[in-house]
């Protein structure tokens, strides 16, 4: 077919040349060449449609290109120094989380979405007053302890409704779109339902005689952590399972006698973590034992970060012990602190604590503090270094520039 093509092209130079001038026929000549390489481009864009829409359909939604224009009323002069003021209704029962840039209100029987103008993109109306959410995945998952649903969301609408038999434990949400839900069955105390990214039931685990307190999704959503434990003379025996979902194998099985399980979960290379009163265990991606870390103190606090997490332990809040523990087990940080400590963040190996009335930061530089109405509820540091706290019924900025070093 090219060469056809050419050879024509050929032939009707050769034919112009007898009758037209030199210049004549150079620019058309030229103009011909255009005129395949436009049609060329147009065949080639009509076969990678028709690919697209065969190998891609399920991932051609109205959400992923509404994705495209989300922040396009958003000014980005008027926003240069990160969320502006954000108002709402709240109470002690209301739950704050980001959710892919978007502060998320879980409370007052409603879930909110405000993005980074102030303006409110979702308000969608839930059967409870005092839902919780997880926001730490590709979905928003809402749900009510206790309560036989959970409920899926993205920034736009609500996407999908779980229903069960008994009351829900609790959600967690995967990076991939994966998640996990615990609950129990007619004939087992406690079960675990795995589902892939589009609501699929993938794996379920289930146990007539342990309790299921923590899951997860691994980022790559191949595989699904369950820690569970029964009790028995005042110790516990704890078992974490780690299952293959993509092979349908077992990758890991560990039982262990100690204290109380807390929770487990996967950091963002993949590698594990296990985290009980007394001590976390710390596993590899390929789910071998990488360290294990014991203390005596009661978790006060814990936060678990993409790479790493971090503990505030002690006989009180306000006389504690703050650590924090890279995803390998290693100890990267710690400090005593003589307050209480309300809220805490890590970002770009910077640590920060809420406290009634301030935030301290610690860098390389040491510690800096800056100054805070009491009464905040949530702390939430950006990557440029400002922090919004989140309060009864509005957002304050506080600036990267307002924390100072004591001297």
């Amino acid at each position: 077919m090219p060469s056809r093509i050419f050879s024509h092209l050929k032939d009707k130079t050769e034919t112009m040349s007898a009758y037209l001038p030199y210049e004549s026929v150079y620019y058309e000549r030229i103009a011909d060449y255009y005129r395949i390489i436009k049609y060329g481009m147009l065949v080639i864009l009509a076969a990678f449609v028709l690919i697209v829409t065969v190998f891609c359909n399920r991932d051609l939604r109205p959400e992923n290109f509404r994705y495209l224009f989300k922040y396009i009323d958003v000014d980005p002069v008027a926003t240069s120094a990160n969320y502006k003021d954000i108002y709402y209704n709240s109470n002690q029962n209301t739950a704050f989380a980001f959710y892919k840039g978007d502060l998320a209100v879980v409370g007052d029987g409603k879930l909110n979405l405000y993005n980074i103008a102030g303006n409110n993109i979702l308000s969608e109306s839930l059967e409870s007053d005092d839902a919780v959410c997880d926001a730490d995945g590709k979905y928003l998952l809402v749900y009510k302890p206790g309560e036989n649903a959970v409920s899926v969301f993205n920034s736009f609408s609500k996407l999908y409704t779980l229903k069960y038999d008994y009351p829900v434990i609790s959600a967690h949400a995967g990076d991939g779109g994966g998640f996990a839900v615990i609950t129990r069955e007619e004939n087992y105390r406690s079960s675990v339902y795995i589902y892939n990214s589009t609501f699929k039931s993938v794996y379920t685990w289930r146990s007539n005689e342990k309790y299921a307190v923590s899951s997860a999704v691994s980022p790559n959503g191949k595989n699904a952590a369950v820690l569970s434990y029964a009790q028995a003379d005042g110790t516990y025996a704890r078992e974490l399972t780690v299952r293959n979902i993509s092979k349908d194998k077992s990758e890991l099985t560990v039982a262990t006698v100690g204290g109380m399980p807390i929770k487990t979960g996967f950091f963002a290379d993949s590698s594990l973590y296990c985290l009980y009163s007394d001590g976390i265990v710390f596993y590899n991606k390929n789910f071998d034992e990488k360290e294990s870390v014991y203390f005596s103190e009661e978790i006060q606090l814990f936060k678990v970060f993409s790479d790493g997490i971090l503990l505030v332990t002690g006989k009180t809040r306000a006389d504690s012990v703050v650590r924090y523990y890279g995803s390998n087990g290693e100890e990267k940080f710690t400090k005593s602190f003589q307050y209480s400590v309300l809220d805490a963040k890590m970002i770009d190996d910077n640590i920060y604590l809420l406290t009634d009335g301030a935030i301290y930061r610690h860098d390389e530089d040491g510690f800096a503090a800056a100054k805070a109405e009491s009464g905040a509820n949530k702390m939430f540091v950006f990557d440029d270094g400002n922090v919004m706290l989140c309060y009864d019924a509005a957002t304050k900025l506080i600036k990267k520039d307002e924390f100072k070093f004591s001297k």
